[in-house]
């Protein structure tokens, strides 16, 4: 393929819509087809539960609070983001972002990141998904903190605070939005993401 130009690529959607799968094919398909380039790749719920899995009192307050399907307080958040954009980011990398940001603070935080990174064109690849699947999906997972009341609230909270996070990276026109329609096949979306980030 020719040149791959610098993405930004924020992928969101409600949970069990396979972002994390089409975030890996995303990552292995540009580590492959732009080797000069790296690609990084911010999973807010992945850096949660490794920031667990460390000792502290703060650790072990997040810890249940996962369980319990909540909404991570913002100094939380900013504090595991942060660290990994300072310890992550070089200049030249594609930068791949899930599960953050989810709610209007947090959006804030992220946008002020992006402005200091100096990220142009950022893409946002929103995940639609009927609740009935994303159900189905996650307690197939058969994960600790995937139990049918944290999943339903943890896709309440996302209705009701995610939702007027995408309507806001719809109206500033800085990012690009992409609706995926996250029920076919892996290889599916993952072709369609393909089409329309113009890399196939």
């Amino acid at each position: 393929m020719a040149d791959v130009n610098q993405l930004t690529v924020i992928i969101a959607g409600p949970q069990g819509s396979g972002k994390d799968t089409q975030v890996d094919l995303l990552k292995s398909y540009l580590t492959e087809h732009d080797p000069s380039r790296p690609a990084v790749h911010f999973d807010a719920g992945s850096a949660l539960r490794k920031f667990t899995e460390e000792d502290g009192y703060t650790q072990d307050i997040v810890k249940m609070s996962l369980v319990r399907g909540e909404l991570q307080p913002m100094f939380v958040l900013a504090h595991v983001m942060s660290t990994f954009f300072i310890t992550s980011m070089r200049g030249n990398e594609h930068l791949l972002v899930s599960g953050f940001p989810r709610s209007e603070d947090q959006l804030l935080l992220f946008n002020s990141a992006m402005k200091f990174y100096k990220r142009e064109s950022p893409v946002l690849l929103y995940f639609t998904l009927p609740e009935k699947i994303s159900l189905e999906r996650l307690l197939k997972r058969g994960r600790a903190d995937d139990t049918a009341e944290s999943i339903r609230a943890r896709l309440g909270w996302t209705r009701e605070q995610t939702l007027p996070v995408i309507e806001e990276f719809q109206k500033n026109p800085a990012y690009t939005y992409i609706e995926i329609d996250a029920t076919p096949t892996i290889e599916i979306i993952h072709r369609d993401i393909l089409n329309k980030l113009n890399l196939a």
